[in-house]
């Protein structure tokens, strides 16, 4: 993530929809990866000033502090109601549940921070209104372990032809390190879950029946192999020994499509990372132009420096992952689809 500025000059960050040093209204243009001062023109109409250049905006529907407080901008000649990330949520938790209005504004936080990642690597997606077959939309429900009076007696968090779902429960800490514990794992966020199931998505429309499915096979593994019964093998007998030598997370060995959907959300968790770094100066690399053993070298230093921090503060590691040879093939794999899929 980049470093943003209010006009005044003082840092304005992600989050925010006013500077809280001057008090002027900020947003975000999505589209241009941008974070700005904005002024208002009467009939609903926001402008903001880029050198010579002038554009206008209006406020997303849900930019309310009682509803999600989103500060993703409209651009004028846009007839959506709502931004682009939130117009991509097909379904959301029951709102007049008071938990639920907690959980959709937390995943909804998440997910404007994918969205900004997705269009700053500049990828390709379409809508669930521009395609109804296979267009990308999100579905965040809940089941029957968080509210009784749902149909769903289990949701799982995973994707299918465009549509990803997330259990709404994600949203909760608690429920998240339970789970995190019950299943193993090191690391889990709402953020990465979004990552994840978004690798599902650009697997199927970047990779499948293009030139990349072989050497995705070669790399991987066979894509068409049984994904039931490796899920059954993988829950009874857990991971192989060796795991770590060739993927980047024990759930990744459980079947190539997952060890691609692993690989992918840890591929944008270290784009983003890397580019907050740069821009405080903690480290200095070309994430996208420079040699990508350099950036992964960065990418080592950095985290060094992160686990340091956190063990200092009595934290677990922030970064409690090993890249092994194999999985820096698997990354620059990634990284070269991301960059032809540009072209």
């Amino acid at each position: 993530m980049k470093r943003f500025y209010c006009s005044c000059g003082a840092e304005i960050f992600f989050e925010n929809t006013i500077c809280f040093n001057c008090g002027k209204l900020v947003g975000i243009d999505i589209v241009g990866s941008e974070m700005f001062t904005l002024k208002t023109k009467g009939n609903g109409l926001l402008s903001a000033t880029m050198g010579m250049n002038t554009r206008h905006y209006r406020f997303c529907k849900h930019r309310s502090p009682d509803t999600l407080g989103c500060n993703i901008l409209v651009r004028e000649n846009d007839p959506e109601e709502q931004c682009v990330s939130c117009r991509l949520t097909r379904t959301i938790p029951d709102q007049s549940i008071p938990r639920n209005v907690k959980r959709w504004r937390t995943l909804e936080e998440a997910k404007r921070r994918m969205v900004f990642n997705m269009h700053r690597n500049r990828l390709p997606y379409q809508t669930r209104m521009e395609n109804p077959v296979s267009g990308l939309c999100f579905d965040f429900l809940e089941d029957r372990r968080s509210n009784p009076n749902v149909f769903e007696e289990i949701v799982y968090t995973g994707h299918s032809s465009g549509v990803i779902t997330v259990n709404a429960a994600e949203a909760d800490p608690e429920y998240r390190a339970s789970m995190q514990e019950e299943m193993n794992e090191r690391y889990r966020t709402t953020l990465g879950h979004f990552r994840h199931e978004l690798g599902h998505y650009f697997w199927m429309t970047l990779i499948q029946g293009t030139k990349w499915e072989r050497p995705f096979d070669v790399l991987f593994g066979d894509h068409r192999r049984d994904y039931d019964a490796a899920l059954k093998e993988y829950y009874a007998n857990g991971p192989a020994e060796d795991w770590v030598e060739h993927h980047i997370s024990a759930y990744s060995s459980m079947h190539p499509l997952e060890d691609w959907a692993e690989t992918w959300a840890h591929y944008l968790h270290m784009m983003d990372t890397l580019e907050t770094a740069v821009s405080f100066g903690v480290v200095n690399v070309d994430i996208e132009n420079g040699n990508f053993r350099d950036v992964i070298g960065k990418w080592v230093e950095l985290t060094i420096i992160m686990n340091s921090l956190n063990r200092s503060v009595g934290k677990a590691d922030a970064y409690p992952f090993v890249l092994s040879n194999e999985v820096y093939e698997k990354l620059t794999f990634i990284r070269n689809v991301i960059l032809a899929s540009r072209r």
